[in-house]
């Protein structure tokens, strides 16, 4: 696991070691640069295997450099393939390149983000689901790329466009390739970006879960192959170098990790609760499982003092605006952690969106039924002249309107909330621009059934945008490595080449917890689902944080004054809480980078 920074083009040779400086957290084991005339590429490396292995990177091989983050757990295998010595996932990595071109991403298992300088050439590879980030801008007398947008904004100054806003109000944070930064882009999951010497950009998806045929026609043919999967992605990701855990929640899916995890070796597992907050406190169902399981348990209170302080750590170093509260506690309990020894840890990530496991998958499916009405233009009428704030009112009125209904689950704000909340001109359906080219890849695919949309979007935008940001973000900065068994390629494909009626069936999660029957109690798989909530709001408004809110309108003039007034008046009374939180996080970058 690494940090890599590069430019091509004329530098200051300061001003580039500066910038490289900035991603010395994600790697603190040693660190080191290429540096030419117009080229300079570095590595800081956090080392999680060959650790004994002198240091290899970035890889210089004539007129061929090679730099990457992350992973590879079937290198190995690849080794084999190749007829070579498999010393590191690096060199297997590079030896795959040197092999068979571009087409070499197509053979990774694993997480990674790859940068290679041939003959003033620039490809940027990022793994299948973006688990490792990759920035890039190009600008006239050089090409950026990093790990972080921070280290980019180093050498030149935020460029920041109000357009990106109403991405970040629909989905959380920004939609790749978008950033906060108007000329600063992101490398999209399983996408490979080539920058010509004529500083030509071009974008080549060189994965798509979509184009996996389906085979699987029987439950018992679809859990087989996902439980033998499932066990070898967790076997595959247990280190054998270096001190390791697991997250537990208490819930499901990092129960059954950290259980299978544990049938291979002791195990330290680390959960988290709230003082004073019984009803979002799952440490009681942590500590069932792991004495279930026999791991080396570590639970952790969490009061609001120690909320306030954590958030302030995060807000330092968050390059964007970023919206899932789970941040704060993740990033206290990743303190926790590091202070452990621990150097990576497996999570549960992914299991909701492959298997369908949100409550309001079905929600969906139920209101979708109504695009089937033959005379719905008085009730399409109706629910134009009764605008309500609530997503359901939106949900109807975009199936009676033949749009599209599901737009991810990590949607917060509505076209139409957003409409009235800012001073800009929000059309119907825009939140759709942000996603539309994974709604053309789903086209292209032939596919049409919805859970197949659901979990497909899911995995891009929930997952991708703001789970895995924040895991990655959050983790790194401790110098920690997360590893999410579920998503793994070959799991993820067993999955998506299931039939859909199948899918439909089983959900929410029926086939995970028939896997899971065999190695968790019964109280365990069964207990209602528990969505992820703690008093966050409560806190800010008992601490007067949201007074940022009024100061930074005030300076900046983004929202409606009464519907902002409207909006904040109902948090009082807890509604809107997510929402809130994420115009909060909004105003305290801006308040930051802007003044």
């Amino acid at each position: 696991m690494c940090a890599i920074f590069g430019i091509v083009g004329k530098y200051d040779p300061l001003q580039a070691h500066r910038a490289f400086e900035t991603l010395a957290h994600r790697g603190t084991d040693e660190s080191h640069a290429i540096k030419g005339e117009k080229c300079f590429l570095g590595l800081h490396r956090l080392a999680i295997t060959a650790i004994d292995t002198p240091h290899i990177q970035p890889i210089r091989e004539g007129g061929l450099l090679f730099a990457m983050n992350g992973e590879i757990y079937n290198y190995r295998a690849l080794a084999e393939e190749l007829g070579i010595e498999a010393n590191s996932d690096t060199e297997v990595a590079f030896a795959a390149y040197r092999q068979w071109g571009d087409a070499f991403a197509e053979k990774l298992r694993g997480m990674f983000a790859i940068a290679i300088i041939e003959e003033d050439i620039i490809k940027l590879f990022r793994d299948p689901f973006g688990k490792k980030p990759l920035y890039y801008t190009v600008t006239g007398e050089q090409i950026i790329f990093a790990s972080e947008l921070k280290a980019i904004e180093a050498l030149k100054p935020l460029e920041f466009g109000r357009e990106i806003i109403p991405c970040y109000l629909s989905y959380q944070a920004a939609v790749a390739p978008s950033t906060f930064d108007k000329n600063v882009f992101q490398v999209a999951a399983g996408c490979q970006v080539t920058i010509t010497r004529t500083r030509e950009v071009s974008t080549h998806r060189y994965f798509s879960l979509l184009d996996t045929q389906v085979a699987l026609h029987t439950a018992q043919e679809a859990i087989g192959q996902i439980q033998q999967k499932l066990i070898e992605s967790v076997k595959l990701r247990l280190p054998e170098e270096v001190k390791y855990g697991a997250l537990l929640s208490g819930g499901l899916d990092s129960s059954l990790i950290a259980a299978l995890a544990a049938s291979q070796a002791p195990l330290h597992t680390f959960s988290i609760g709230y003082e004073g907050y019984g009803q979002h406190d799952e440490r009681p169902y942590a500590a069932e499982v792991a004495e279930h399981i026999g791991s080396i348990h570590h639970a952790y209170g969490f009061a609001k003092e120690d909320f306030l302080e954590t958030l302030e750590q995060i807000l330092d170093i968050l390059d964007e605006p970023f919206a899932d509260p789970a941040m704060v506690p993740l990033f206290y309990l990743m303190q926790q952690i590091r202070r452990e020894g621990v150097k990576v840890v497996l999570t549960g990530d992914g299991s909701d969106e492959l298997f369908l496991g949100y409550r309001t998958y079905k929600e969906y499916l139920d209101i979708k039924q109504l695009s089937a009405l033959k005379h719905k233009n008085w009730l399409k009428t109706y629910l134009k002249s009764h605008f309500s704030m609530h997503k359901e009112w939106e949900w109807y009125k975009r199936i009676l309107e033949e749009k599209t209904l599901f737009r991810s689950s990590a949607e917060l704000f509505t076209d139409l909330q957003q409409n009235r909340l800012l001073k800009m001109n929000i059309k119907d359906n825009h939140s759709l621009d942000w996603i539309a080219s994974y709604s053309e890849e789903f086209e292209e695919s032939r596919r049409s059934a919805p859970v197949d949309w659901y979990s497909f979007l899911d995995l891009k935008i929930q997952l991708g945008e703001v789970f895995l940001r924040k895991l990655d973000r959050i983790s790194m900065v401790q110098s920690i490595e997360a590893r999410t068994p579920f998503l793994d390629r070959e799991l993820v494909k067993a999955v998506f080449s299931t039939v859909p009626e199948l899918r439909e069936a089983q959900l929410p999660k029926g086939w995970i917890k028939e896997i899971a029957a065999a190695y968790l109690p019964d109280t365990i798989i069964r207990r209602k689902k528990k969505g992820f909530n703690y008093p966050y709001l409560e806190w800010l408004q008992e601490s007067n944080q949201l007074e940022v809110i009024p100061r930074v309108q005030k300076r900046h003039k983004i929202f409606n004054e009464k519907q902002l007034e409207w909006l904040l008046s109902e948090g009082e009374q807890g509604r809107f809480q997510h929402q809130i939180f994420s115009l909060y996080i909004l105003c305290r970058w801006m308040e930051r980078k802007l003044g």
